[in-house]
């Protein structure tokens, strides 16, 4: 049997006055919980085990959400516990031993999104990111480090000490339950200080030289350990709702020599901060005053530089226009933003 075990036992106190960061739900309308588990190739996988705590699901429906999330995927399993957990590494000792795992597992983070084919069949691995090939990582000091020999076998794992270019991306994999479930016992008999870290498990097996881990490389990697990275997801799933006259094109009206008909001369740096915007992640919805007649010469226009709108809104009041918009925890103030530019204008003095 192989089985993935995502460990949410923790009170997320990285994201103060929130519901437990695995379910924040991403700009694209995903909880985390799920996009934590899309970049794995879950085929593999016998049993998807996602484990939380009472606390959770009284205060939050918990169980009740994980299992709307997931009603298509018979594989999930949920393993609730009474209590908050001390460690990652006692949930999941105590997800193997509740729920009679058996074999080959793997262990993944339920904050961060990690691109990667897990060997199978599974053996003892853990998947990192090389810094030198990839610069999108933050928060580097807060990471865990891998030293890893030219043999692609991975010589020790050390918790937030800056000792190799490698960091690992919280995705374990065990050929055997027994070797964690027994390692775990013989280090919480020594009682060691301090939250226990799947990685000291690790770390410890090496050191014992009871067994070797293989080096294995993500192809792509997403964190939101904090709520400082979250908030830069948010930033950059942004919706822009963005004009045309005087913003995107030299501004002109419907009448006059140069008119709606006619008008392709473009703010060529608008158009390209758009565009980055947009490949960052972010929806643009235009809006205008011009009305349904013009829609098709403006969609041609926007295609032919590069912009593709989520949405058109055409024939707008020629008027203010107000976002009127909530705001929480969740979705920090100010939750609305209005950028009110100079005709012709560019947009990035205001961006920044």
């Amino acid at each position: 049997m192989n089985t993935l075990i995502i460990p949410c036992a923790g009170k997320s106190n990285r994201f103060p006055n929130m519901k437990p960061k695995w379910m924040l739900t991403h700009p694209d309308g995903e909880l985390m919980i799920e996009k934590a588990i899309k970049g794995l190739n879950t085929e593999i996988f016998d049993r998807i085990i996602i484990t939380i705590v009472k606390p959770h699901e009284e205060k939050y429906e918990a169980g009740l959400i994980l299992s709307q999330v997931f009603k298509n995927n018979p594989k999930v399993e949920i393993c609730m516990l009474d209590d908050f957990t001390s460690s990652s590494s006692e949930t999941v000792y105590e997800t193997l031993t509740r729920m009679k795992v058996e074999g080959s597992f793997v262990i993944k983070d339920s904050d961060n999104y990690v691109k990667v084919d897990i060997p199978n069949p599974i053996t003892n691995n853990i998947t990192g990111y090389d810094l030198h090939k990839h610069q999108n990582v933050s928060n580097i000091p807060q990471k865990s480090f891998l030293i890893v020999n030219n043999k692609e076998i991975i010589e020790d794992i050390i918790e937030k000490q800056v000792v190799s270019n490698v960091i690992c991306l919280g995705v374990y994999s065990f050929e055997d339950a027994e070797l964690f479930k027994h390692t775990y016992i013989e280090l919480k008999d020594k009682e060691i200080k301090g939250e226990m870290f799947v990685s000291h498990i690790i770390s410890y097996i090496l050191a014992k030289k009871e067994t070797a881990f293989i080096f294995v490389e993500a192809d792509d990697y997403s964190d939101w350990g904090t709520i400082y990275e979250w908030k830069d997801v948010l930033k950059n799933y942004r919706t822009y709702f963005c004009d045309v006259d005087g913003v995107l094109l030299k501004n002109c009206g419907k009448y006059g020599r140069i008119n709606w008909s006619n008008n392709k001369e473009t703010i060529s740096e608008n158009i390209e901060a758009i565009k980055m915007l947009q490949n960052k992640g972010a929806q643009i919805i235009i809006t205008t005053s011009r009305t349904e007649e013009y829609r098709q010469d403006l969609e041609n226009l926007l295609k032919a530089n590069g912009i593709k709108p989520y949405a058109i809104l055409m024939g707008l009041n020629h008027s203010a226009r107000v976002i009127i918009n909530d705001f929480a925890p969740t979705n920090p103030y100010p939750s609305g933003i209005a950028i009110t530019l100079p005709r012709n204008g560019l947009i990035k003095e205001y961006l920044q």
